[in-house]
């Protein structure tokens, strides 16, 4: 026997300072099934969602909303973008000059764990899709974890193409977070080694990259593109 499930009454709208400690809860809840240790999701805390309305409402061309259901006003799923050289400061350096920004990144998108596969990511992503048009943008471009596995397929179902994938070793990254400010962390980054879209990723790395960073000495980054 089949049980249905109902899809919760939601409206998408613009962040609020009230917001904050539900939208920190939904980044927790999205690392919690990939082992992903709590110093990676404070990180988030740390940086741009340490002043979500001076990160995102107070730039032009940027913003952050939430999905709240109607029936209980809770917060279950958010999105945000940025112009890319706030966004993702070291891969915009890498692209010519003409194409920087026309691009936006796509940041902290997550739906909470009990509402997942009910369509709120895709409407989330339609709003987001349509700011980023009016705002003339060309492409939305996002980088997520290897190992979260869900997620990659997730962005792929949802139009968007896979490019390079960055390997960082850990102990580099953690020495640069020690020594420098968190503030911008995409422009303290060591250098990647960069696999390329079409290379052949060697056997090692491939097994790494499915592995949770608590095991792993590398974090791999999977790059992702949605030509708009």
């Amino acid at each position: 026997m089949s049980t249905s499930v109902t899809t919760p009454s939601i409206i998408i709208r613009s962040y609020q300072a009230a917001d904050l400690s539900a939208c920190q809860a939904l980044i927790i809840d999205a690392n919690k099934d990939y082992e992903n240790p709590v110093e990676y999701y404070e990180l988030a805390f740390q940086t741009d969602m340490a002043d979500i309305e001076k990160s995102y409402l107070q730039v032009p061309n940027a913003h952050w909303w939430v999905a709240v259901s109607t029936e209980d006003k809770r917060i279950v799923g958010q999105v945000a973008l940025q112009p890319l050289h706030l966004g993702d400061p070291l891969y915009y350096k890498c692209l010519p000059l003409e194409e920087r920004d026309q691009i936006c990144e796509l940041r902290r998108m997550s739906v909470h764990s009990t509402v997942q596969r009910l369509g709120i990511g895709s409407r989330l992503l339609e709003t987001l899709l349509s700011f980023a048009r009016e705002h003339g943008y060309r492409q939305v471009h996002l980088t997520t974890l290897t190992n979260m596995s869900k997620a990659c397929s997730y962005y792929e179902k949802l139009g968007f193409a896979r490019g390079d994938v960055y390997r960082y070793s850990l102990a580099d990254v953690s020495t640069s977070l020690i020594s420098k400010t968190k503030e911008h962390i995409g422009t303290i980054l060591p250098t990647p080694v960069i696999f390329k879209q079409g290379d052949i990723i060697p056997a090692e790395d491939q097994e790494h990259m499915k592995l949770p960073l608590t095991k792993a000495k590398y974090i791999y980054s999977q790059n992702f593109f949605l030509t708009l």
